[in-house]
């Protein structure tokens, strides 16, 4: 193996697992994050069901809180 084969190979790995990682995460969490969104969007819409600009804010905020609570990243 060449030199310069050498010098490439570890870094399409490291390129490799950079890239996988968050899709890797993702799928292992995937089910409980969408139970988790199904979930604030639900709760938001019913407490602010006006598409006025406060409700539309406060709907915003109180999904983002319901989503840090469950654990998840809004």
């Amino acid at each position: 193996m060449s030199v310069r084969k050498m010098a490439v190979a570890p870094a399409i790995g490291l390129a490799a697992a950079i890239f996988a990682s968050p899709m890797v995460a993702h799928a292992q969490e995937g089910g409980a994050r969408d139970a988790a969104i199904a979930k604030c969007v639900k709760v938001a819409h019913m407490q602010y069901p006006d598409d006025d600009a406060q409700n539309i804010r406060n709907r915003s905020d109180l999904y983002k809180a319901c989503m840090t609570e469950a654990g998840h990243r809004p």
